[in-house]
């Protein structure tokens, strides 16, 4: 089956530029910079109600996000996923706990793997499976997602 069509726009936010990337089914790709994705530059209904939401999610407005999404991922990249998705606003969860919510226990690498290949934060909210040894600028954002939804807690 071919990859849909999509699009990508960058928006201004009070932490730095965002882009976000979709396809017609949703929201396939988030950056916490200007960047060149795939696809062709222009703003949709779905870029700018993602980016509206993550607006008001970065003000503390916002805890849930309601907007299509279009991840692509195994199928056992998408249970953990949706499993990240459960875990309520401003808490943390470990690897191990997902994978025994998934009802896989001992899979805890397999499913940081899983949450290292997100690319829809915060829409799907791995920051709040936090990594001990993460380091660089993506790790640094997702602590700073954390941190921000326990300031707003």
């Amino acid at each position: 089956m071919a990859q849909p069509q999509s699009t990508y726009f960058t928006y201004a936010t009070v932490h730095g530029p965002i882009t976000i990337r979709a396809t017609k089914r949703g929201v396939a790709e988030i950056v916490f910079d200007q960047a060149k994705l795939e696809g062709t530059c222009a703003a949709t209904d779905i870029t700018n109600t993602a980016a509206t939401q993550i607006q008001e999610y970065l003000a503390g407005k916002r805890r849930a996000f309601d907007v299509p999404m279009d991840a692509a991922g195994t199928a056992f990249q998408q249970t953990v996923w949706t499993e990240v998705c459960a875990v309520p606003y401003g808490e943390t969860r470990t690897a191990a706990e997902i994978a025994e919510a998934l009802d896989k226990p001992g899979s805890h690498r397999s499913v940081g793997t899983a949450i290292r290949q997100n690319k829809l934060a915060p829409i799907v909210p791995t920051h709040r499976i936090p990594v001990a040894n993460a380091t660089g600028k993506q790790a640094k954002i997702l602590r700073a997602l954390l941190a921000l939804e326990q300031r707003y807690k």
